[in-house]
């Protein structure tokens, strides 16, 4: 069987199967990645569950103008990936929303209950965390962000 890959344009790819053509969307596309990802180098999944897990947990440690820093620093979207992920740990979770404004607050709360009714995609939640954790990297080498050594 002959499979190849086409984009079509910043938005449609399609996947050519001998003499099927099937059109997807890039989130499609990037989740099919995703899981391809999984089935093929799974100890690659499991080492950056690790990574964003330790993340997560180095966050918890840091002072509330480096959460600050880093709230100020990342993109909107990623925030809320942030804070759906800090559901189930409530002191992560006290860190984070406890350095948001009111009105900050407000704004992703509703956001989160909008995008993220059914959960975050696994493929949406790893791009943020690498996003996250390559701007963590910035604002620590700035200065900006410290975690404390346990």
């Amino acid at each position: 069987m002959q499979i190849d890959v086409r984009q079509i344009d910043n938005q449609i790819y399609e996947l050519v199967f001998d003499e099927t053509t099937i059109a997807i969307s890039i989130s499609d596309m990037e989740r099919l990645h995703h899981q391809l990802s999984d089935i093929l180098r799974p100890e690659m999944t499991q080492e950056k569950r690790s990574r964003h897990q330790a993340f997560l947990t180095k966050l918890k440690t840091a002072e509330d103008n480096d959460i600050q820093a880093l709230l100020r620093a990342a993109a909107h979207d990623d925030i809320l990936i942030l804070l759906h992920s800090s559901e189930q740990d409530d002191d992560l979770k006290k860190k984070l929303y406890g350095n948001l404004s009111e009105n900050l607050m407000k704004i992703y709360m509703e956001d989160l209950v909008f995008q993220f009714r059914e959960g975050v995609p696994d493929y949406r939640f790893d791009e943020a965390m690498a996003r996250l954790l390559k701007t963590a990297e910035t604002l620590s080498k700035d200065g900006a962000l410290n975690f404390k050594i346990s």
